[in-house]
């Protein structure tokens, strides 16, 4: 009877979490358009403030089922720019997974998971923490 208690507890905590993956992989389908983002304070060392990130565009992504989305900007190889003058894109498709509390998305450009944390995702709002530098914001397209 004790070790039934243990293994019971086990299979009713990882059920709880199959769940809650489940229900991100349904709320996230669709279209996501960048909308804000903050930066995080952040201190070197020797205690002097970090300049934040330079700034970038953001696009925004578009989630499918089967754990693919397109992200709104192109990827492109970056071997290709000592070669020669242009580059080679590899467009805009890639793959994502959700872990726990965690968005990775593949980024093509520099073959790595780019990974966020999900602070809050509903039917109309997005926020992500990347890598606890930057907070971005993104909002659901809604079709008319």
């Amino acid at each position: 009877m004790k070790l039934l208690v243990p293994i019971f507890l086990v299979v009713f905590l990882t059920g709880c979490q199959s769940k809650e993956g489940k229900n991100y992989e349904s709320k996230i389908l669709g279209k996501w358009i960048f909308s804000d983002e903050y930066f995080i304070t952040r201190y070197d060392n020797e205690g002097y403030e970090e300049p934040p990130p330079p700034p970038r565009e953001h696009y925004g992504y578009n989630f499918f089922s089967k754990d693919s989305c397109e992200a709104n900007e192109n990827y492109v190889n970056l071997k290709s720019l000592d070669v020669d003058y242009y580059q080679t894109k590899f467009g805009r498709k890639t793959v994502y997974k959700i872990e726990n509390d965690s968005l990775k998305i593949f980024n093509r450009s520099f073959n790595k998971w780019d990974s966020f944390y999900i602070m809050n995702l509903d039917s109309n709002n997005m926020v992500l923490n990347n890598q606890n530098t930057i907070i971005q914001k993104f909002v659901r397209v809604i079709k008319k």
